[in-house]
């Protein structure tokens, strides 16, 4: 496990409310789908509820296929299904997957929000709602559909808010929306370089020879 692993899980697994900040690459997207997928197979067996019952938010498409491909590895021997709502996507189609009732959906703000408010899809059984790359979301001004389909979830539900830094002007006052009396994980220093990322100029004295260094 990593850093961050160590100390997200056994918080994350406790129910308690966190916000989470770790580097790209540091594990942090295991950091959370460990202990979600955890808690929902310790679920008792009842009839299923209508809706989901783990939702993580992403900013990007892109995101949310890394994230969708880690929890479908998680899931492949066990009953729990995911699936991914995005933009981009044909939305009929999507209404179908929710249809199938999976346990766990990975979707950007926007698209979910027209979901919620064709009532495509309730979120009232929610048990975990995660903000993944929290400080990316609000910088793509999706602050307010984030606080909107929040106001769709359960109020009960645990949530855990992962960001690259505390220092965003916004971070504050979404925190205080979404959760309650959160514990603050910080793995590494915000705003450290990433500690396998080199940095390296590199002179070149022509396009043609740029290129040719690039190459």
């Amino acid at each position: 496990t990593t850093a961050v692993q160590d100390l997200v899980i056994p918080a994350a697994l406790a129910g308690k409310d966190l916000v989470v900040s770790a580097e790209t690459g540091s594990g942090k997207t295991l950091a959370y789908l460990v202990p979600l997928v955890q808690r929902l197979l310790a679920l008792p067996e009842s009839p299923r509820a209508a809706g989901p019952q783990a939702l993580i938010l992403v900013p990007t498409r892109e995101l949310a296929r890394q994230v969708l491909k880690q929890c479908r590895a998680l899931l492949a021997k066990t009953p729990l299904q995911v699936y991914g709502v995005t933009g981009g996507a044909d939305f009929r189609y999507q209404q179908s997957l929710f249809r199938k009732n999976p346990e766990i959906i990975v979707a950007t703000p926007g698209r979910l929000l027209e979901h919620c408010e064709r009532k495509s899809t309730r979120l009232d059984s929610l048990q975990l709602l995660v903000l993944d790359e929290a400080d990316r979301m609000l910088d793509m001004g999706f602050r307010d559909d984030v606080l909107k389909i929040n106001g769709y979830c359960a109020s009960e539900r645990q949530a855990i808010m992962v960001s690259a830094t505390m220092n965003h002007r916004d971070l504050g006052s979404i925190s205080n929306s979404l959760l309650r009396s959160p514990q603050t994980i910080a793995a590494g220093a915000p705003r450290q370089p990433h500690s396998s990322i080199v940095h390296q100029v590199v002179l070149a004295d022509s396009l043609e020879h740029k290129d040719k260094l690039l190459l």
